[in-house]
């Protein structure tokens, strides 16, 4: 009797084994991120978005990774990725390493709570022992690479390029002037916009505080000067004049982002706060400008520069 019980014993736990090694089950990992669904499932349905956050490929070089012509296909040296059922809301990602392969599904849905808010959902098909004690590498890494998406939408100098921040307007007061000129006079007449405020602001004691305030407008063959300069002393000015006075509306929103390299390429930190805005759905108070922090005001395309650039915002 004892034998048959040892045996009974042995065969349930060899069914219970059998049972844990081989059930079917369907594995869910889920992340929120501040964006609604459209702008995640970007992130899912694009190679060029999907190797910046997808293990193994987010931590190599670009050079390390081979992306075939008119596919949505990723290789390097042992992995691959080949993105399919592609939507608005997501995708599959078949994904093999050193010859194993195993589909994974990321789908998007907006919160039911805030808009501007959505859920991603990594699911895919496993065994309850592997599961809960072997997973694979490839599971591993997807799951892995969730939680990296997460981090890298919430991270503004990954995810745009420039590190954004939400700051309130504290420079109170500044001499204004705008200029239209030809684009190939922009160098010098910007030096000469900035001289003429200089001197105006001397002449009338009105303390400029060195703070150098820009922005710029091209139309075809011309550009848009838009000049200012921080003074610390109320002056009345004439309300159609060349040179007004004017007050930042202390306390508003601003969106910042500190730029430093070739003054030409200052325009990508200002396409980086103008897709925040849109990311984000505010609305613009004014027009962007920058503050110059290197010394001087007329730089070439090619000088290497230190600014900060603004965005007012509701």
């Amino acid at each position: 009797m004892k034998r048959f019980y040892l045996l009974l014993t042995i065969l349930l736990l060899c069914v219970i084994a059998g049972f844990i090694y081989l059930y079917p089950v369907k594995v869910q990992k889920k992340i929120t991120v501040p964006y609604d669904m459209y702008k995640a499932a970007e992130q899912l349905n694009n190679r060029e978005n999907f190797i910046k956050w997808y293990l193994p490929f987010a931590g190599l070089n670009q050079a390390d990774i081979i992306k075939p012509a008119k596919t949505q296909t990723i290789l390097s040296a042992d992995d691959s990725a080949q993105i399919g059922n592609i939507s608005m809301f997501g995708a599959s990602i078949k994904v093999s390493h050193k010859g194993n392969a195993k589909i994974f599904h990321f789908s998007t849905v907006s919160d039911s709570v805030q808009t501007l808010s959505s859920s991603i959902t990594l699911s895919y098909k496993t065994t309850l022992f592997r599961k809960w004690f072997s997973k694979s590498v490839l599971e591993k890494n997807a799951e892995q690479s969730l939680d990296n998406l997460g981090d890298f939408m919430t991270d503004t100098k990954r995810f745009y390029g420039f590190d954004i921040q939400r700051v309130l307007v504290e420079d109170t007061s500044f001499l204004f002037s705008r200029e239209v000129v030809p684009l190939k006079d922009k160098q010098a007449a910007t030096k000469k916009i900035f001289e003429k405020l200089i001197a105006f602001a001397e002449k009338n004691n009105a303390d400029y505080t060195g703070n150098r305030i820009f922005y710029s407008l091209v139309s075809g063959d011309q550009v848009t000067l838009f000049a200012s300069i921080g003074v610390s002393k109320t002056i009345t000015t004439e309300v159609d004049g060349d040179i007004q006075y004017k007050m930042m509306p202390v306390g508003k929103n601003l969106l910042v982002t500190n730029y430093q390299g070739p003054f030409r390429d200052v325009k990508k930190a200002f396409n980086a706060l103008e897709e925040f805005k849109k990311d984000h759905r505010l609305s613009s108070m004014a027009i962007p400008y920058m503050k110059f922090i290197t010394d001087g005001y007329d730089f070439s395309d090619d000088q290497l520069v230190q600014l900060k650039i603004y965005y007012p915002i509701f």
